[in-house]
């Protein structure tokens, strides 16, 4: 009588016992563009095993010598619990740190290029009300064309700014307008609406 079946791995144990096989290459290679776009398809095959709509990044290699790993539900709630219990499986290994969600980045000034558009807080200006205990914003965005991949773009702007776990649980709504630069002084820059939310 077998009872393997009790030995059997979780998919959230076979995604990490492959990443911990592999973690040498994403340390050291992912700066590699030659290879790149390979060992970032393996990954991905592997994180859409756990499930279709997972994304990851990666940060730099810090002073510390930490290459931090993020994975994110790209703002869709349902996937929260899905991405919590992946990173709580996480294995311990030296100079990586795992992330759940897409984390703040410190710091004032940010701004992306996605596509051909570029895009920074600089350019986003807000004014909020209370939504029955979460944060309803109208953003007024420089040039705003209302196409998905300009929305987008502003989506990693806000997860970079108050981080993608709090972009989805405290933000109620989010109305699109574009800027009128003479309206500028009834507004609030964005960067302001990280201590609004911590509020």
């Amino acid at each position: 009588m077998s009872f393997s079946i009790f030995n059997k791995e979780s998919k959230e144990e076979k995604f990490w016992n492959w990443f911990e096989k592999n973690q040498e290459t994403y340390y050291s290679e992912i700066e590699n563009l030659e290879i790149r776009e390979k060992i970032f398809n393996e990954l991905s095959k592997n994180l859409k095993k756990i499930n279709e709509d997972l994304v990851f990044e990666f940060s730099p290699i810090h002073e510390n010598k930490i290459r931090e790993f993020t994975i994110s539900a790209e703002g869709i709630k349902d996937l929260f619990p899905v991405v919590e219990k992946l990173i709580e499986k996480a294995p311990k290994l030296k100079n990586w740190k795992f992330n759940a969600f897409r984390q703040r980045i410190p710091g004032d000034e940010f701004e992306i290029q996605y596509g051909d558009l570029k895009i920074g807080y600089s350019d986003i200006y807000y004014r909020s009300e209370d939504d029955n205990g979460k944060l309803g914003i109208e953003l007024n965005i420089r040039n705003f064309d209302g196409k998905g991949q300009t929305q987008n773009a502003i989506y990693i702007l806000l997860d970079g700014l108050i981080g993608e776990y709090d972009v989805t649980t405290k933000i109620g709504w989010i109305e699109w307008v574009k800027l009128d630069e003479n309206e500028k002084e009834n507004l609030n820059p964005i960067i302001e609406l990280r201590n609004e939310i911590d509020e």
